[in-house]
């Protein structure tokens, strides 16, 4: 998956070509930022060699992720980008997955104070991270460290539905089924100091024990387990052959 790092460089390599701040790029803006891999990992290879240069996956795959994510309604399509690395941001640890939504959605390296620095990789890929590459990364992370400032709409993005699937009566079950949280934000908003509900630095907000519960049970930005799925279901497979197997035997 990709790093913290990565994605807020990704970020700010988006805002610096979308100029009207819009939070949307074309197609066109979008291929010439490209995401945390660059697409010419295969290039150099066969630089030298006068075979046919070989399907250049990468890119494919960045392109993929245009279709997948952007409104086509629009003429011309345009990506809402935020929202693009906001899916990315899920982890393994879906506590982990909300801070990471939280450094997107404020441009700004949110940690929590167990966490270290994420390790670089491109799941369900041959892709892996070069030492060169962490030690860069760990470097560059500094760029993006500082007080994070957000907003109730910023975070409305970042909880944009109800997390918690279960029934139990915790504190804001109800807020769950209803799928906002923007009510209860502005209250905590103005319990914090902010009648207005101008943005507050992110450090406060996470003080809050409501915030607190929210992220340590928030479940949207956990990352489906797939392996373990593809091994279940090949598994599955495997039974069911062998039972039509031992049928066909006894007749």
């Amino acid at each position: 998956m990709p790093s913290v790092t990565q994605l807020l460089k990704t970020l700010h390599s988006f805002k610096s070509v979308d100029v009207a701040g819009s939070g949307f790029v074309t197609q066109e803006y979008y291929m010439q930022v490209g995401l945390w891999f660059n697409g010419n990992e295969d290039l150099s290879i066969t630089k030298s060699c006068t075979e046919p240069l070989p399907l250049d996956r990468l890119r494919h795959l960045i392109k993929f992720f245009f279709s997948l994510f952007a409104d086509n309604r629009k003429d011309p399509a345009l990506l809402n980008y935020t929202q693009m690395l906001l899916y990315f941001a899920s982890h393994s640890d879906p506590v982990e997955g909300v801070y990471r939504a939280l450094s997107i959605a404020t441009g700004t390296y949110i940690h929590s104070k167990e966490a270290s620095l994420p390790c670089v990789g491109f799941p369900y890929t041959n892709i892996v991270p070069n030492e060169k590459t962490l030690i860069e990364d760990e470097k560059e992370v500094l760029n993006y460290m500082g007080e994070g400032i957000i907003s109730i709409a910023t975070l409305l993005k970042v909880f944009h539905t109800g997390g918690s699937k279960d029934e139990d009566n915790h504190r804001f079950s109800s807020l769950d089924r209803e799928g906002s949280y923007d009510k209860h934000f502005i209250k905590i908003y103005k319990e914090l100091g902010t009648e207005d509900l101008t943005p507050i630095p992110v450090a406060l907000l996470l003080k809050h024990p409501f915030i607190q519960d929210l992220i340590n049970r928030y479940q949207e930005y956990k990352l489906p387990d797939i392996k373990s799925f593809l091994q279940r279901s090949e598994q599955a497979q495997s039974t069911d052959r062998k039972n039509t197997t031992c049928k066909d035997i006894s007749v």
